[in-house]
């Protein structure tokens, strides 16, 4: 039997974590994505004196946004089902030769693709994903500009999803600002949300109604030690909007 949440726990501990006002960033080779705002949240929640993580916060994932960032909220991040390999299969079959000429050799296949409409990739595709409730799996359908089906082999099981997603069950969704401090990348939590109880089925319908997206982002390093090499940034389902979290779980508890 699931235990309850004790929401006024949890809104007591936004609220002390919000109270630091700037905490410096625990990832500081990351400070340019999401990533380090939420990781410096997840050091501070739910710490005691003796630096013993509070059991009640150990099956929460945190979803942090940088105030007045306006990008797509990634939920979970997954490998198709089928073929195996199934991103290099994509970069392979679908994608375009680097389009900036620099790296010739080396495709990508960078795009959004949405259930409920087509998407026009690189000008020579029409792609959309297809969410199959028969067969219980999301697949991407490839056609050319006259919507003649070239392909649509690439798919994910729902039970591959599912899984992928099971760590969405109790969500933070907090926002923060930041600031340099010598030198140093700071973060002040400011509003948050806490969302309990995801369902899958709502995420299904997010799919099919365009609020929740698959984004594939299959590109080239093009700086860094691996510059001019392929990169794999992870595709995975997206919200468009951090505004629809709550249409993805049962509940949610207002923490300001």
């Amino acid at each position: 039997m699931e235990m309850a949440v004790d929401s006024e726990k949890v809104r007591s501990e936004f609220q002390r974590i919000k109270s630091l006002g700037f905490v410096i960033s625990d990832r500081p080779d990351a400070e340019k994505n999401d990533g380090a705002v939420g990781n410096t949240f997840e050091t501070n929640l739910g710490v005691t004196e003796n630096n013993l993580k509070d059991p009640d916060f150990e099956e929460w994932e945190v979803k942090t946004k940088r105030q007045f960032s306006k990008s797509a909220c990634t939920l979970f991040s997954s490998k198709p089902t089928y073929p195996v390999g199934g991103d290099t299969y994509m970069r392979e079959n679908y994608g375009v030769s680097d389009p900036t000429g620099e790296y010739p050799d080396i495709k990508v296949f960078r795009t959004s693709l949405y259930a409920h409409r087509w998407s026009t990739v690189y000008g020579i595709y029409k792609v959309r994903m297809v969410v199959d409730e028969n067969n219980q799996r999301l697949s991407i359908e490839l056609c050319d500009l006259d919507g003649n089906l070239i392909d649509d082999s690439v798919y994910w099981s729902f039970n591959d999803l599912q899984r992928a997603c099971a760590k969405l069950k109790n969500t933070f969704v907090v926002t923060a600002e930041e600031k340099q401090i010598n030198g140093q990348t700071y973060f002040h939590y400011l509003t948050g949300q806490a969302f309990i109880g995801f369902r899958f089925d709502y995420l299904i319908t997010a799919l099919k109604e365009g609020f929740a997206r698959y984004d594939n982002r299959l590109g080239i390093y093009r700086s860094g030690v691996y510059k001019g090499r392929k990169h794999n940034h992870g595709g995975g389902i997206r919200l468009v909007s951090i505004k629809d979290y709550p249409k993805l779980f049962d509940s949610l508890i207002d923490l300001n």
